[in-house]
This record gives structure tokens, sequence and C-alpha cells, in this order.
């Protein structure tokens, strides 16, 4: 498949990639967090849906996705994710990516069964071509070992508005071996963090957050360049990275991305159950 910029990717590869690296993080926190927070994870056919009960009014935690793949209607997984989040007591959205084989079907079935579509999310895509980023003064960029994701942990859950506790999610992340986990020194402090899921020949960044005070200094732009380095030398045919659509904060990671030569490839649409017409 083509992007509209004109980079080549498989955008059904990148969903399922997709799955995969909110499944790792879902999956990543001790038993006690997941059992404490109402951390749960669950398959449907194609679809996947996630939830994070003491997050239940953000809906970028309690989401499904794959409802645009191939059977997800006509099997009746919709209806059966639907009904699972739907019992959990949460706020939640349904992910329909543009441009797979099932988007009409299941916008079709979401407007009968009173939902809307407000918002969504882009996912920019690159080849693994060498960056020309450059080098930033003053940012050292350091890889996490297993048993040092407190500090990634504390900036994510900062950095992108989330109680602390809920940096549990990212904690051990450097110890899962389809991870690489980066932190960004400036000036000798800890100032920024980002991920990066690797399977196959497809690399997902992620998990980019910045401390208030070091934002607009070039942390991210290091964090990328270092990541797409990595990627490189994994043999990684392709990035990319998911940005949501309506908070302000995000058009700086949408300017990052595209000084790092990531192109929007294509748009997921959020649908949520109309306000207006009760519970389904």
């Amino acid at each position: 498949m083509l992007g509209v910029s004109g980079v080549d990717f498989d955008a059904g590869a990148l969903e399922s990639v997709a799955q995969l690296f909110r499944r790792e993080i879902w999956r990543t926190p001790p038993a006690d967090a997941i059992a404490e927070c109402g951390i749960e994870v669950q398959s449907f056919g194609p679809l996947q849906a996630t939830v994070f009960a003491e997050l239940g009014n953000l809906e970028s935690a309690n989401l499904i996705t794959g409802a645009a793949e191939p059977s997800a209607v006509v099997g009746g997984h919709l209806a059966d994710a639907i009904e699972w989040v739907g019992s959990r007591g949460v706020d939640y959205c349904i992910g329909v990516a543009e441009g797979r084989p099932g988007r009409g079907e299941a916008e079709d079935w979401l407007n009968r069964s009173r939902y809307e579509q407000e918002g969504g999310w882009l996912t920019f895509v690159r080849d693994a071509t060498a960056s020309d980023l450059p080098e930033m003064p003053g940012i050292e960029i350091l890889e996490l070992r297993k048993g040092e994701g407190e500090g990634m942990s504390g900036i994510a859950a900062e950095g992108l508005g989330l109680p602390e506790w809920a940096g549990t999610l990212f904690f051990d992340l450097p110890s899962r071996p389809r991870w690489r986990c980066y932190v960004a020194l400036l000036d000798g402090e800890l100032a920024a963090c980002g991920a990066m899921m690797v399977e196959g020949e497809i690399a997902e960044l992620g998990v980019d957050a910045t401390r208030p005070a070091a934002r607009g200094r070039g942390c991210q732009l290091s964090l990328l360049r270092h990541r797409i380095e990595v990627a490189r030398e994994l043999g990684c045919r392709t990035l990319f990275a998911e940005v949501g659509c309506n908070v302000g904060s995000v058009a700086i990671t949408r300017g990052n991305l595209l000084q790092a030569s990531f192109e929007q490839g294509y748009r997921t649409l959020a649908w949520r159950l109309s306000p207006s017409l009760g519970i389904y």
C-alpha cells in the first residue's frame, strides 16, 4: 500500500504490530498492579480490546482496535468486543483505520448501533534510510536495561498526563526482548524518554515524553535519531509511530516526526457511543 506521501507500506502489517505494541505494554505490569488497577487485554478475532479500569475516563487506554479488518463485523467480533468492554464500566472508543477492507462495513454497523465519529489518530511512516537529523549538543542518549525502567516510567507518566502510579505500564519494558528503551540526558539531567518495539522488519516508536522544563531543547529529535539508527542496525525496513489528532501538544510530536522524514500514512477514526442516546 502507498500512503498519501508515496511511502510504501503494508497497513495491515502495521495494524497488527500496533496491536502487539499495546498488548505488550498492557501485560508488562506486575500481577498485583494488573489486578488492582483493572488492567486487561482481550482478543476477539481480528480485534483487540484494552481496559485500564482505574483510568476509566481515558479513552486512549480503554480502546478497541481492528474494527476495519475483514470479518470484524460479519464474524460478530465487534459486537463481542463492545459487550466485553462495556461490562467494565469505562469510557472507550473504537478505532476504524482508513483504507482497510472492512472500514465501510464497520462504520455502517457503528452508525446503526448509535456510535458517532470524533477524533482519532494518525500513523506516520518512513523507511529505514539513514536519518539526516543533526546531533544535538548537550544531549546524551542512554539505553535502559532490565531493572532500569523507573526513570522512564516516571517521565512517561508525567509527560503523557497520567497519574504517577500509571507509570507501572512502562516500568518493565526494558526487560522485554522486542523492546529498546531510551532516556535522554540534557546537560546530565534526566529529561526525556522514548521506546521502540521491533517485530520482524517493522519497528513501532512510542512512549515519547519530555519533562516540561526540558521541552524545546531537542531531546525528542535526538531520541528519534537514535532509534532510527538502531532500527537500521537491527534490519528493520519500515518504521512507524501513532499520534493523536485532538491533543494540542501532539502538534510538536508531528513536527518532530516530519523533521525525521516520517510521512503521514493513514488516519484511524475514533468512534464513541453517542452521549445523547444512552448506553448501548
